[in-house]
């Protein structure tokens, strides 16, 4: 049963998270508090992108596993 909802289930997770971004106000959250409420989240998203792309890199690039040959 599990394995028949899992992609019902991955469907639903990507859109519980469109309809939060879809939500959001930034304009709101920039006025709010002088902005630092927006500049934190700009700051964590900048952080979260490059740390993503460097264990991206690390993991897929062969540097911690061998790249596999196609």
């Amino acid at each position: 049963m599990a394995r028949a909802l899992g992609p019902f289930r991955t469907w639903w997770f990507a859109l519980a998270f469109t309809c939060i971004g879809l939500e959001t106000r930034f304009k709101d959250l920039a006025e709010l508090g002088g902005g630092r409420p927006a500049a934190a989240f700009l700051i964590g998203q900048g952080v979260n992108i490059i740390w993503t792309l460097i264990l991206a890199y690390l993991l897929f690039g062969g540097l911690i596993f061998p790249a596999p040959k196609l």
